[in-house]
């Protein structure tokens, strides 16, 4: 079959790969220091707070200044930046990935999306029947487009996000290849989001899945995506790949 011409080029390995690559040298989550969680969260109160504040010049001025000396601490001692990826492995053997942008929990710039229960790993051979993942988030002021409402672009990061953890739930996802949104409300800030994604169907190397995000009862948007795998993960992939 030839290629397709429209078909997206995906370059570099996916988190999914990276994990199988970095197999037992992966670290614990567990290991991970509570004071490497409280900085991300005191970033994050900060950026709120440059978004919303109202004082002077001068006290602007004294912030950056003192902002700016625990910028210079914190790039004392810096990863390359292309090896920011940061996988750890849980005790049930899912891993994370904790300074991606669509919740990272090591990435201030990432929404605090919450996941309710989520499956254990898949096993060579095993499969899944379609399930669902459900999710929870409130976003603030820094996230916001019009007044009260959450930018389009972070809905849209936020169903990507979870839209993938379904994905991934079916084994290995891969990358991003579409997402269609419908926005049918606005999305607001400030409120908690429920958002509910499930894995739909697989065509080769490329799975499908379908999110909604809901306030209360009311649908705000609606996504579907199709992602694909590595191929290094699904060589027999056939003609869908």
């Amino acid at each position: 079959m030839s290629p397709d011409p429209h078909a997206p080029t995906l370059s570099g390995p996916s988190a999914s790969t990276l994990a199988a690559m970095l197999g037992a040298e992966m670290p614990d989550a567990e290991d991970l220091a509570p004071e490497a969680f409280e900085l991300v969260e005191r970033v994050r109160d900060l950026v709120e707070a440059v978004v919303l504040t109202d004082v002077d010049a001068d006290a602007r001025g004294t912030a950056a200044a003192r902002i700016a000396e625990v910028t210079e601490a914190l790039r004392a001692a810096q990863r390359p930046k292309d090896k920011v990826v940061q996988l750890v492995r849980h005790r049930n053997g899912r891993f994370e990935h904790m300074t991606q942008a669509g919740s990272g929990r090591l990435n201030p710039q990432a929404p605090r999306i919450e996941y309710d229960d989520l499956p254990t790993p898949l096993q060579p051979g095993e499969s899944r029947e379609p399930l669902e993942i459900t999710a929870r988030v409130t976003l603030t002021a820094q996230h916001g487009g019009p007044p009260g409402r959450a930018h389009g672009g972070v809905v849209a990061t936020i169903l990507d996000q979870v839209l993938g953890v379904a994905a991934s739930a079916s084994g290995p996802a891969g990358f991003t290849a579409g997402l269609d949104i419908r926005f049918r409300k606005a999305t607001p800030y400030d409120v908690p989001l429920l958002i509910a994604a499930r894995f739909v169907r697989r065509e080769g190397r490329k799975t499908f899945a379908t999110a909604e995000i809901r306030v209360g009862d009311v649908v705000t948007a609606e996504a579907t995506a199709v992602f694909v795998a590595d191929r290094s993960l699904n060589p027999d992939a056939g003609a869908h790949s």
